[in-house]
């Protein structure tokens, strides 16, 4: 029988199957254990068949993976550049320069915005604004994250909070910029029915208030925050840290030979804060003991 005999097409499907005839062999005896692998499909010179499949079996479009099948996966290989060798080096006779001009020539390193002469761009545009040397990004602090952290347990509102704490509890990226500013945004009321934010009779939104008695020390605060937390029972500081400073309070680790001195606060933000920042960051705070009973109240109080 004929190559064209191994393959017929089942009724179940449109592909081909490797038919009986052609598992068989088509009477042929199979190879012998042990022989030499055939790299196909087909029959061979000895009398044999190789790569035999069970019969039924669809034989996919690109045929069975054998020897002569093997491919590397398109794009995973590609041509190398033979460099001085003319039309042969795989780029054509000019490598991909084109036909003469100033780049086409060796040790050719035009900069950036070059125009060949003539006023480039970026001196035919007027200029607008400035940069300011003294800027200052800060990274926001909402009350209502605060008082969330605090109520969770991530936060000890025993001690002095600081932008250490904030960074330590995963509140903020260790990226703050130029410090933290607290800001006095609350949570709003949801109203349970409705499912929208409540409202008081007025229309005005309702939120939840701050709750917590908390002392923080932070680069800025808005005067509403201020006076949030002041109200209830807290207190808040300004502290100045510059970029170095910044980095010795969050990572002090990074400093194996001892933290540096804070630096000094800048003349033109000495009325924007209220003292240098700490080296390391302040501990925990001190709670103030009872005072001791003096001898002549200690006796009038035994006599009472």
């Amino acid at each position: 029988a004929g190559a064209a005999s191994y393959w017929t097409a089942t009724a179940s499907s449109a592909r081909p199957t490797l038919s009986a005839a052609g598992a068989a062999g088509a009477g042929r005896s199979p190879a012998p254990r042990g022989a030499r692998g055939y790299r196909g499909v087909g029959p061979r010179r000895d009398g044999t068949s190789g790569t035999l499949v069970k019969h039924g079996t669809k034989i996919p479009d690109e045929g069975i993976m054998a020897l002569n099948n093997l491919r590397d996966n398109k794009g995973a290989k590609w041509d190398k550049v033979r460099k001085g060798r003319g039309r042969g080096s795989g780029k054509g006779k000019t490598s991909g320069r084109g036909h003469n001009g100033q780049k086409s020539r060796a040790g050719s390193k035009l900069r950036l915005g070059f125009e060949g002469g003539q006023t480039p761009l970026r001196l035919t545009l007027p200029k607008r604004g400035f940069n300011n040397p003294k800027r200052l990004i800060f990274t926001p602090l909402n009350l209502s994250r605060l008082q969330e952290w605090i109520q969770k347990g991530r936060l000890d509102a025993s001690k002095t909070l600081t932008m250490k704490d904030f960074v330590d509890s995963r509140m903020m990226d260790k990226r703050i910029g130029s410090g933290v500013k607290l800001l006095a945004t609350l949570r709003r009321v949801w109203d349970p029915v409705t499912k929208k934010p409540a409202e008081n009779t007025f229309g005005a939104p309702l939120y939840k208030p701050l709750t917590v008695k908390v002392h923080v020390e932070v680069s800025r605060v808005s005067a509403q925050a201020k006076e949030m937390i002041e109200a209830a029972g807290g207190s808040v500081v300004r502290v100045h840290y510059n970029r170095l400073g910044i980095r010795a309070l969050l990572k002090p680790n990074k400093f194996p030979h001892g933290l540096p001195k804070p630096a000094r606060t800048p003349v033109f933000l000495k009325d924007k804060v209220d003292r240098e920042g700490t080296l390391p960051a302040p501990g925990p705070r001190a709670t103030p003991a009872a005072p001791e009973e003096t001898p002549q109240i200690a006796e009038a109080s035994a006599v009472a």
